[in-house]
């Protein structure tokens, strides 16, 4: 114990690094994925609003619904009438067709389609509003503070926002709670009925290591990311909003993880339910306890 508060020390002396240079985008974060540590922010609790991004907290909903077998990847859901005249990106469903979960999660996360994401929400709550009900629950129960949900799409709207800090613990929790479906985020192009949709996250293009998540865009809140990478055995999710065009929040995403993969490194300490001490008990129901963490226990230190 008393090296492990000697390295504690040593580490909090080191000097903080600097912020990256040249990310000019309105407010950005970047942590660390395995601990949640915070590695460089600007303007991150800023209630701002997220475009599309709203559609991880979408997913994050649908994709819990997967795991408790509530629903099925290849459950057909009817388009309703309502997702043919939505505005916003779309994949022109017809009203009355049967499409399958996958095929709508799909178009959901690589093309925002707002049909998509329609069709989705009214077939699993039977509308729009009681799913939205259903995000704003997960929100508080994530500790997403500075996020309110009006609409599952991200279409804008009076009160509809969040901030980087909380699209970065979303992140951080999709990936955590459901990583066999990281595949769905990381997805390049979706052919439906011989049209080919291109995802707009143009890191999957410019950096292999790069795996999700999503971007958005709406006149009101700019341009919007939130990036995944893993390199190595190191994890790093990047979010930003506001920036001025595409190319900026590609440059900026891009800035900020490698910033954060250059200058830190996370240590696992102790894995999850692991014990790390065993107490004696003094007339207690067993002779000892023995005691650790519940999740993986990291410790970020500056790299080298």
């Amino acid at each position: 114990m008393k090296g492990l508060l000697w390295g504690l020390a040593l580490l909090l002396s080191v000097p903080a690094w600097g912020a990256p240079s040249g990310v000019s985008s309105r407010a950005w974060v970047v942590i660390d994925q395995a601990s949640g540590k915070e590695l460089a922010s600007q303007q991150a609790d800023l209630p701002l609003a997220p475009a599309s991004l709203t559609q991880l907290m979408t997913a994050y909903v649908l994709l819990g619904d997967v795991k408790r077998n509530k629903l099925r990847l290849d459950e057909r859901f009817s388009v309703p009438d309502a997702a043919t005249k939505v505005d916003g990106a779309r994949i022109f469903l017809k009203a009355g067709e049967q499409v399958d979960v996958e095929t709508l999660l799909q178009a959901m996360l690589l093309h925002s389609a707002s049909d998509a994401t329609l069709t989705l929400v009214t077939g699993v709550a039977g509308s729009e509003a009681a799913f939205v009900e259903r995000m704003n629950a997960e929100a508080r129960r994530l500790g997403l503070t500075r996020t309110r949900f009006r609409n599952a799409t991200g279409l804008h709207e009076p009160g509809h926002e969040s901030s980087a800090r909380d699209l970065a613990l979303l992140s951080r929790a999709l990936l955590r709670d459901f990583p066999e479906r990281q595949n769905l985020f990381a997805q390049r192009e979706l052919v439906f009925r011989g049209i080919t949709y291109y995802n707009g996250n143009r890191l999957l293009w410019r950096d292999s290591t790069v795996s999700g998540l999503k971007v958005g865009r709406t006149a009101q809140a700019g341009y919007c990311m939130a990036a995944s990478a893993q390199r190595g055995d190191q994890r790093r999710i990047a979010v930003v909003l506001g920036a001025r065009s595409d190319a900026q929040r590609t440059q900026d995403g891009l800035r900020l993880l490698n910033y954060a993969f250059e200058n830190f490194e996370s240590v696992p300490l102790f894995r999850a339910q692991q014990p790390v001490k065993v107490v004696k008990l003094y007339r207690g129901a067993r002779t000892s306890v023995s005691m650790g963490f519940l999740e993986d226990f990291h410790l970020l230190v500056p790299r080298g």
